[in-house]
């Protein structure tokens, strides 16, 4: 997907944008915005998993009210969870219906308002699992919580509910399998340096640029959603210019600006 480009502090600018879908992607818009022309590559991709038995159970669970708390840590989680609660004969608005829910940050709580979810919880400041375990509240009771995550989500989160004595169900609700193959023309220009910038929404997408594209040649500038996606690009080699103050897509296109003009590039 190619967005419109008009003038902004990063015109002229091409930009690897670590997706492919059909719907209106808001890093891609916030780019064009910018005045970059984004190039989407389908880094990684989200499938739900093998056998969603337990997780239709837990769903049955939340409808039953069995949980205080829903805690969601990725806008990815959200398809999946619509489409299990659909499943089982619900939509998810109805189903968390009386729970509390939590989400990791401004654009997961943003997906889930958009789902007709009522959000009770969004952390301050960082958008980051250290950053929900600091501000949640205290166990008191019974209280339990649903947490469904990515198959290769950290524990943390889980590990530190579970500490401060919560009863916690964690399920795997989606897998994070490596993209397609990007298109010639899109190997050819990252190869060739013709692309300015990429942007990393995740230790996966870090590694799978690797493993589609290859390192980023000399000069490209390699912005990150924040300090984990950072740590796992540095580990694999990957020189990092910036690092989003504010996990959002705004954020991340204004690590770029910065980090655009700490190299003087200046717009063509």
């Amino acid at each position: 997907m190619t967005a419109h480009a008009q003038r902004g502090p990063l015109s002229g600018l091409r930009v690897l944008v670590p997706r492919a879908t059909g719907d209106p992607d808001p890093v891609a818009i916030a780019l064009a915005a910018a005045g970059a022309e984004p190039v989407t590559v389908e880094l990684i991709t989200t499938v739900p998993p093998e056998d969603p038995t337990e997780l239709d159970d837990l769903l049955l669970a939340l409808g039953a009210h069995y949980y205080t708390w829903l805690v969601v840590t990725s806008a990815a989680t959200l398809p999946v969870l619509a489409s299990r609660a659909e499943e089982v004969g619900s939509t998810l608005a109805e189903l968390v219906a009386g729970t509390r829910v939590a989400a990791v940050g401004p654009a997961t709580a943003r997906a889930l308002r958009q789902a007709g979810v009522q959000v009770d919880l969004v952390p301050r400041g960082t958008s980051s699992a250290a950053a929900l375990l600091e501000q949640w509240p205290a166990a008191s009771g019974e209280g339990r919580i649903l947490a469904p995550h990515a198959d290769l989500a950290s524990r943390r989160l889980v590990d530190g509910l579970r500490a401060r004595g919560w009863e916690v169900d964690d399920v795997v609700a989606y897998r994070t399998l490596r993209g397609a193959p990007p298109e010639p023309q899109v190997r050819a220009a990252w190869s060739a340096g013709e692309i300015d910038a990429a942007l990393l929404t995740s230790g996966s997408t870090a590694r799978h640029l690797i493993e589609l594209l290859g390192p980023p040649p000399p000069g490209v500038l390699v912005c990150c959603i924040g300090p984990s996606t950072e740590a796992e690009a540095r580990r694999l080699g990957i020189p990092v210019a910036g690092v989003a103050q504010s996990q959002t897509p705004a954020g991340l296109v204004e690590a770029l600006v910065q980090a655009a003009a700490t190299e003087n590039r200046a717009p063509r």
